[in-house]
């Protein structure tokens, strides 16, 4: 890097550190609006609706019976309204019996605008309207007192009056639309308008919409075509041409206002009217002082890991220390709502959503790690700091990129298959990793850069190098069916626990029993949760939220379903141990469905099998050797069989401990499970890009199987260094953090440390048994690299080291174009044994 480009680096670094500092600690932000720190039910409470479908209208207009399935289908379509991105966190459940949904939102700063986009059918609707071109009807701009914006009516040109709606009804929505909302393709968004910069929504039809709409337009240019939502007149502009297949709505919206419409476009029209029920605002689920418990333990894991970069890394660890900071600061202004400008909204923290932040800042640190380890290794060969800083980042990108793409592909495939929580998690995660991107190798590098000319940073001690340093050899390779048998032992007793019923199942994938508790007094949700934990056990785990109002104090409790015998015991038996009831009111009961649908458990599944495939292939394509795909794919095959492993350690071992502990499996296992399979595959290519690497460096008669233990060696401190940084977090999280993310903290250290466990000893093995399996060698009776006996490796086919071109002579090399003051090094920093090269046979 030169000294311009490191200057400018530096400045955009403190541009962008200066603007997040001021999303970060203010509430408004002039080009982005609200950015109020958003926190969920647990932290801040919100509003709870109960909404019931109008089943007679529905059966009435459409001539059929409403069943469940219509009424999951309008759960979906709510849900997708709240909760496009996924990063809403609200909590939306089903009482089949009454045809109800029930909708709680985190802290709402408008209400009654938020329940009204929620019962609007967004039924979109076009008609031709002759009226306007013959002059017979006029458009007037005319303000809404409510919203304070225009509002386009139609007015009688001859009475200078607004059209009254039951002329529409006979006049307009008497006849069939000529397309609709269900003709449009989910993929409507807001943009700016190509001339004035008025916010307008682009949508595209779907081929049979797409149709009719060609042949329409063409039929009628020259005439005004009017698009109604909810029979509400959003535009009627003259038909210029023909139009195919996508449009622009334009209309008098702001941008949030044409975002909040592009959503409900894309999440679809209800097909039934909602009304409302009910209405209470609830208090936050958990109290202050478990979200100051959950923090403490996170700043306590965050402050290990800048403690342990300082010591390990010196210098180098110092400057981690502050990009890491920066990573804080950076992730938490795009959580507050820095990225408005691109259509990306704030996101909703919940206590596991700060848990799950602090643990990212662990995992940010991994790309400084295999940057500082490389950087060592270069100063060992001989290098000044500047070319070892510039070589270690160039030679550490490789792996960086290959990790952070595979996440990407994870992340991206996510949010494509995903609903609701799903996506939020694939959006929350990408934007982590392309933030510790930055962070990790521009801001990184760009300090580091600058303290090459400070004369007093030019000691190596300062880096963490200290004399010779040579990598132990550990063998791992002597015996590989050693650990694939260790990896069954460990992996089979959890299958075993699983078969025999012991991966439990929460309320929220399998819903149960809602009871409304009508207190005379206000008590708080840790006091009912004791109360049901005396009758029995397993009701410690229900959930329990408080609506605290003048004119009601009562508890809503979700537990698992309870027979009509059980009801009465637990009604009374919490009447007893925490309070009365209002008088003349009695607890009342109603099954409701779990928070977690099959098909968001269909879709999570689907795409990680999805997000595997891609793996595999780009993975092919990296480690491809000389154009040879197929044995790029053996790594690709290598790294998604030991991420499966991973799932399945996780997975049984959960079965055992809901088989021995009562351990249930909840939303928040299905999100541990999703950042195991993110970050899974992240070590393994750390040991397959050494090989990579080591392969172009091949010496001659080198076994694959010795190249393989030589890489792990090489990369086994930068393995564990990054897994320690995460399980210091997890750890400190676990002990320290309180129940609310004691599981989800658990799930996390099995996966971090089985991941460690399978890139060496399952994906490295599973590599060298692929390459045996090429040659026809035998594995058993591989002996040491290095030892007394040499290990016959006259079986293994040694690989062709592939052709590097020669490059030129440096200064000061002497005749025969080795250079006299610097030895040729082996990896590890000692001298090379020159290479003699094989004499040919002469042809006869």
């Amino acid at each position: 890097m030169t000294s311009p480009q490191n200057r400018f680096f530096l400045v955009l670094i403190v541009v962008i550190t200066l603007f997040a500092a001021i999303v970060a600690g203010s509430n408004r932000v002039p080009i982005l609006g609200d950015t109020r720190t958003r926190y969920g039910l647990d932290i801040q409470g919100g509003v709870r609706v109960t909404l019931r479908a109008k089943t007679e209208e529905y059966e009435a207009r459409e001539k059929q019976k409403w069943n469940a399935d219509k009424l999951e289908s309008v759960r979906k379509i709510l849900e997708n309204r709240v909760n496009a991105t996924g990063v809403a966190e609200p909590v939306i459940i089903m009482k089949p019996a009454a045809n109800q949904i029930i909708i709680e939102l985190p802290g709402l700063k408008n209400k009654e605008e938020a329940i009204k986009q929620i019962q609007s059918t967004a039924s979109l609707q076009f008609y031709l309207l002759p009226q306007l071109t013959t002059g017979e009807w006029r458009i007037q701009d005319t303000d809404n007192p409510v919203t304070k914006a225009k509002d386009e009516i139609i007015y009688d040109s001859k009475t200078n009056q607004p059209i009254p709606l039951q002329v529409l009804e006979t006049a307009i929505f008497s006849g069939d639309p000529i397309v609709s909302g269900k003709d449009l393709k989910p993929n409507s968004r807001a943009v700016p308008g190509a001339g004035n910069g008025k916010p307008q929504i682009e949508f595209e039809f779907s081929e049979e919409g797409g149709r009719a709409f060609e042949e329409v337009t063409r039929a009628n240019i020259g005439k005004n075509l009017a698009i109604f939502l909810d029979k509400k007149l959003l535009t009627a502009p003259r038909i210029n041409d023909v139009i195919r297949g996508k449009g622009v709505i334009d209309g008098n919206f702001t941008l949030k206002t044409a975002k909040e419409l592009s959503d409900q476009l894309n999440a679809g029209a209800l097909p039934v009217g909602l009304e409302i029920v009910e209405q209470r605002n609830l208090e936050a689920t958990l109290g202050q002082e478990a979200v100051a418990t959950t923090t403490r333990a996170g700043l306590l894991g965050l402050g290990a890991v800048l403690i342990f970069m300082l010591v390990v890394y010196r210098l180098p660890g110092l400057i981690a220390d502050v990009a890491l900071l920066l990573y804080t600061l950076f992730s938490f202004a795009v959580f507050k709502g820095g990225l408005q400008i691109l259509g990306i909204e704030p996101i909703t923290l919940t206590l596991p959503g700060i848990a799950g932040f602090i643990l990212s800042i662990g995992m940010a640190v991994d790309a400084n790690i295999l940057i500082f380890e490389r950087i060592k290794e270069e100063l060992r060969s001989g290098k000044t700091l500047r070319a070892s800083i510039d070589s270690g980042f160039k030679r550490a990108f490789t792996a960086i990129l290959d990790s952070n793409v595979c996440t990407m592909i994870t992340c991206m495939v996510l949010y494509n298959f995903g609903t609701g929580p799903i996506r939020g998690f694939a959006l929350t995660l990408g934007l982590g990793v392309l933030i510790s991107m930055f962070t990790a190798i521009t801001v990184t590098r760009t300090l580091l850069f600058s303290l090459v000319t400070i004369p007093g940073a030019q000691n190596a001690a300062l880096y963490g190098v200290q004399g010779d340093h040579k990598p132990r050899a550990h063998n791992f390779m002597r015996n590989p069916r050693l650990w694939l048998i260790i990896s069954t032992a460990i992996i089979i007793p959890g299958l075993v626990f699983w078969a025999a019923g012991g991966l439990k199942r929460g309320i929220e994938f399998q819903g149960g029993t809602e009871l409304v508790l009508p207190f005379q007094e206000r008590h708080s949700s840790d006091q009912i949760i004791n109360a049901l934990a005396q009758i029995k056990p397993e009701y410690k785990d229900s959930r329990v939220v408080v609506a605290n109002e003048v004119s009601a104090k009562y508890a809503y409790v979700t537990m698992r379903k309870l027979s009509d015998e059980e009801r009465v015991t637990v009604g009374e038996a919490v009447q007893k141990s925490v309070g009365s009831f209002s008088p003349g009111q009695k607890v009342s009961f109603s099954n409701v469905s779990g928070l977690i649908s099959k098909e968001l458990t269909q879709n999570a599944v689907s795409a990680v099998l999805v997000a595997s495939l891609l793996i595999m292939a780009y993975l092919a394509f990296r480690f491809a050797t000389a154009g040879d795909y197929r044995e790029g794919l053996k790594y690709g095959v290598c790294a998604v069989v030991a991420l499966l492993h991973d799932v399945l350690v996780v997975f049984g071992s959960f079965a055992i401990l809901g088989k021995l502990f009562d351990w249930q499996i909840d939303s928040l296992f299905v999100t541990a499970m999703l950042t195991v399979v993110g970050f899974s595959v992240h070590d393994t290519i750390v040991v397959f890009d050494r090989i990579r690497e080591n392969l172009q460096r091949r010496q001659r008669g080198e076994s694959f199987t010795a190249l393989a233990d030589k890489s792990i060696d090489q990369t086994l401190t930068r393995s564990i260094y990054t897994s320690l940084t995460v399980v210091f977090t997890l750890l400190m999280l676990f002990l320290f953090g309180g129940s609310a993310v004691h599981q989800f903290t658990g799930a996390l250290l099995i996966g971090i440390i089985s991941g460690t466990y399978s890139s060496i000893f399952n994906a490295t093995v599973l590599l060298v048994l692929f390459k045996k399996g090429d040659t026809g060698d035998r594995v058993a009776g591989d002996g040491p690299r290095s030892g007394l006996k040499a290990r016959d490796t006259s079986g293994e086919r040694p690989l062709v080291t592939p052709r590097i071109n020669p490059t030129p002579a440096p200064a000061g090399a002497t005749s025969n174009g080795t250079i006299s003051s610097i030895p040729d090094m082996n990896e590890d920093g000692t001298p090379r044994t020159p290479r003699k090269q094989p004499q040919r046979r002469r042809r006869m």
